[in-house]
């Protein structure tokens, strides 16, 4: 195996693999790519690794989920009135499965050797422990996968028109072996870490009597420093895998996804079918553009991401939201540059400090929500508020960006319109606790949850409305954040018995601008695309209700 191999790979998808100054690689677009296709998909190295508490809620072969239909077109053994069952090991107890043959694949490919391990409880440890077997079983030829994880991958290169090659068990072993492990400038005391889990595993492995047959080996399972290489590149190119929800569940080494550089301003999402990891563009891509994915969470303040990159991938980002140190300090920001200053502050509430329920309640309850026609087509550029309030925030940035999405608009478009609210937002006055913080976001997510459990639709609907406005300001337009939050809000607007037809019309709009920019993060196929079936299902009830 070779780069070669690895080029030719990436070519048949549209892609090329180039070298660069200040991030080593990356990958670049060979072709163009329209927004919400399919990039590549990515297979994980071994068996992601289910978090304890997620464990009863999925098979660990293939992830089904409990609970969930047959509609995937797989086997299953323990179908109820609720949905697929799972059963669990009756030797560990701790993990689970959804028919024989997953339980069979597991059994023969890794659970017989991890099953009375009293460890595996420690995720560095059972990680490694899994990477290291799986690289065996791929080099001797023993590795198998389960029909539901087999039918993810098809589905999932389907969803890509069928062009490029499906990643061979032997790519994604190589691709491993040429990541970034950062050994040379980690922590000293996580080094002396990787040492003791690794010598730890080696050990146990021998005991154990692991079947050590390909050429490779010769016997001997990997010595202690490569062990710690395992480890190390682990740690630094390790993926948390969620749900169409975005819920995180497992986390698992996909080498192909991995060669994707970070941005906090992606043109791509990483989503996942099954355990099969699935690259999708959230904007059009030109031939030579870099394509690039967000390695933390973009709606954090610029000091925690970088933390973050540091601390974890050893990098500074120089993407174009977060810039160089040196222009900062000559005050050179325009752009996305601007974003974070806006979004910087830890004040909220009655004297900057105290929020309760009250306090919150009055803030919102002046936001007027917009009439749903005034969303359905762009106009010129808004002139900005005289004074920055949660109310006229809202509606400044709800009128002037959502008819642009549903229209479909050029990013370039977007984009300008973007920069035209950041430049206002930054010299017009606001109200004190500032209303466009991070901290004011959190605040208002919590208070958004409390009033939906509480059936307060009314005022959900008007929290809702300024979350999204919040997320307009600060995500990618597309992410599939913004279109979750947007289900969310219509269902609340349809529950809203004040407001009557004015908000169910709301709610119309609100699903049709949900679907658009989950057809674009989601796609129409596969585990992901039943979610935009479910919001275009909840449309027609509205719809009927509509009378249209």
């Amino acid at each position: 195996m070779s780069d070669a191999i690895l080029t030719r790979h990436l070519l048949s998808h549209g892609l090329d693999l180039v070298s660069d100054s200040h991030k080593y690689r990356k990958v670049v677009a060979l072709r163009p790519l329209n927004k919400g296709s399919v990039v590549i998909t990515s297979r994980p190295l071994c068996n992601p690794i289910i978090f304890p508490t997620h464990r009863a809620q999925h098979c660990e072969t293939c992830f089904r989920t409990k609970g969930s239909d047959s509609g995937s077109g797989t086997s299953t053994i323990t179908e109820t009135g609720g949905g697929l069952e799972l059963e669990r090991c009756s030797v560990c107890k701790k993990r689970y499965y959804c028919d024989r043959d997953c339980f069979t694949i597991a059994w023969k490919g890794w659970h017989k050797w991890i099953c009375p391990d009293k460890d595996m409880e420690d995720l560095d440890y059972e990680m490694l422990k899994m990477v290291v077997i799986s690289i065996e079983r791929l080099r001797s030829g023993a590795f198998k996968e389960s029909k539901q994880s087999v039918t993810a991958t098809a589905a999932a290169e389907a969803a890509s028109h069928g062009t490029g090659e499906q990643e061979s068990l032997a790519l994604t072993e190589y691709v491993f072996s040429t990541l970034m492990g950062h050994e040379a400038i980690s922590d000293p005391a996580e080094i002396t870490k990787y040492k003791d889990t690794a010598t730890k595993i080696r050990e146990q492995l021998i005991v154990a009597k692991f079947p050590f047959k390909s050429e490779n080996s010769r016997g001997e399972p990997p010595s202690v420093a490569e062990l710690m290489r395992y480890l190390c590149r682990f740690h630094c190119n390790n993926f948390s895998i969620h749900d169409s929800q975005l819920f995180t569940m497992a986390e698992g080494t996909f080498p192909v996804g991995a060669l994707f550089n970070h941005s906090c301003r992606p043109n791509a999402i990483v989503m996942y079918e099954g355990q099969t990891q699935v690259v999708r563009t959230l904007e059009d891509i030109a031939i030579g553009q870099e394509v690039c994915t967000s390695y933390v969470d973009n709606g954090v303040q610029r000091g925690e991401r970088r933390q973050l990159l540091r601390g974890k991938y050893y990098f500074d980002c120089l993407c174009p939201r977060c810039g160089d140190e040196e222009s900062s300090k000559r005050g050179e920001k325009t752009g996305f540059r601007i974003l974070d200053d806006l979004i910087e502050g830890g004040q909220d509430g009655q004297d900057g400090n105290r929020v309760d329920g009250e306090w919150l309640t009055k803030q919102f309850e002046t936001i007027i929500l917009p009439g749903a026609r005034s969303l359905q087509v762009p106009g010129p550029s808004l002139q900005p508020p005289t004074m920055i309030t949660r109310s006229s925030f809202t509606s400044y940035l709800i009128h002037s960006l959502v008819p642009l999405i549903q229209t479909g608009v050029p990013e370039q478009e977007y984009t300008e319109r973007l920069f035209e609210i950041y430049s206002a937002l930054r010299t017009t006055p606001h109200c004190t606790p500032k209303p466009f913080t991070t901290t004011v976001m959190t605040n208002a997510t919590s208070f958004f949850n409390t009033s939906v459990e509480h059936g307060s639709w009314a005022l959900a609907s008007k929290i809702g409305t300024f979350i999204l406005a919040l997320y307009l300001m600060v995500y990618p337009r597309h992410h599939p954040l913004v279109g979750l939050h947007c289900f969310t809000l219509a269902k609340c607007l349809w529950n809203d018995m004040e407001g009557g037809m004015t908000s169910v019309r709301l709610s119309h709009e609100i699903l049709t601008l949900s679907r658009n920019i989950l057809t674009v993060s989601h796609g129409r196929t596969g585990q992901n695309g039943s979610l935009v079936k479910e919001v275009e299902a909840f449309m027609r009830t509205v719809e009927t209700e509509l009378g249209s």
